[in-house]
């Protein structure tokens, strides 16, 4: 078996869903250019899918929260003669509930959880092994660490997105670069637009794009693009159709998707916005999908 017979057409969408199909769980494929759509995967350890990421040879990697049964677990999703076969990578540990996946160009996995020792960390899992490290972790409650997405940067950097914590007086929502040696953390933007930031993305000329589910007047969520450098905020689309906007990817051409569960007639949809405008198209919507939690873009080559 090959690596290109199990790859996914290039452009193709995956988006992992945490209760689709009667709670099964699972992960949807649609092809843009075709019109194409269904399961890549479906049931098995699937039920409480969270983020979705790809790894150099085509297989899809898919972390689930420990809040459905079983613990907080990382999956790897390889499609064999038409058919997907599940294997766990790395299960419990320090993993309780990840959120969101990524993988560093050297193939290692790196998991945000929003409540791994207690005040959430980033953990770098080993591909082959499982084994699990902490990267970086909440200091205290009054510096938690809250990813609720995470990306890496061309320069291996890796930017998380992060909530206000628990506290009376929590810090504010922010977006921070984590050196992926040491582990040490720096704010590169801070309040602002940020009410509720839920995923984050590297658009291609380097830009952070920043997903929040409760941005804006009336709290009807948006994208904000954020300066790697400087941290300046600015605001891609706001309001429209999204209601609460969850999960973002990149296009090959560098066009936005949005994922959003009570868009439009309630439906979870997924939205094509315009990165210079900020219009917003739909892309696909309705059933199956029931609880949209992460999208990915399969890429060339």
């Amino acid at each position: 078996m090959t690596t290109t017979d199990r790859r996914l057409p290039a452009g193709t969408v995956l988006l992992s869903d945490s209760s689709t199909f009667g709670c099964q769980g699972g992960v949807h494929f649609f092809d843009p250019t075709t019109g194409l759509r269904g399961f890549f995967a479906m049931g098995g350890d699937l039920v409480g899918a969270t983020g979705i990421a790809l790894e150099a040879d085509g297989n899809v990697l898919v972390t689930k929260d420990r809040h459905h049964p079983g613990g907080g677990t990382l999956l790897r999703l390889l499609r064999v003669d038409g058919a997907t076969k599940q294997t766990v990578v790395s299960s419990e540990g320090s993993l309780v509930s990840p959120v969101a996946v990524a993988v560093e160009g050297d193939g290692n996995i790196l998991v945000a959880d929003l409540f791994s020792k207690g005040m959430g960390a980033v953990l770098r899992i080993d591909p082959v092994t499982g084994e699990q490290t902490v990267l970086s972790v909440g200091e205290s409650r009054t510096d938690p660490l809250r990813p609720c997405g995470l990306c890496v940067e061309a320069d291996g950097g890796i930017v998380i997105v992060e909530q206000a914590g628990p506290v009376p007086e929590p810090p504010a929502p922010q977006v921070v670069r984590i050196d992926p040696v040491s582990g040490a953390r720096t704010v590169i933007s801070s309040g602002g637009s940020l009410r509720s930031p839920v995923d984050v993305v590297i658009d291609h000329h380097g830009n952070i794009v920043v997903v929040d589910a409760n941005a804006f007047e009336g709290f009807a969520g948006g994208v904000i693009k954020v300066d790697p450098v400087s941290g300046r905020q600015t605001t891609v689309t706001s309001g429209g159709s999204f209601d609460t906007p969850a999960a973002i990817a990149v296009e090959a051409d560098g066009t936005l998707l949005v994922t959003d569960n009570k868009a439009l007639t309630r439906e979870p949809t997924v939205f094509r916005v315009d990165p210079a405008t900020g219009d917003q198209r739909v892309l696909i919507m309705g059933p199956p999908f029931t609880s949209l939690s992460g999208v990915k873009v399969v890429p060339a080559g």
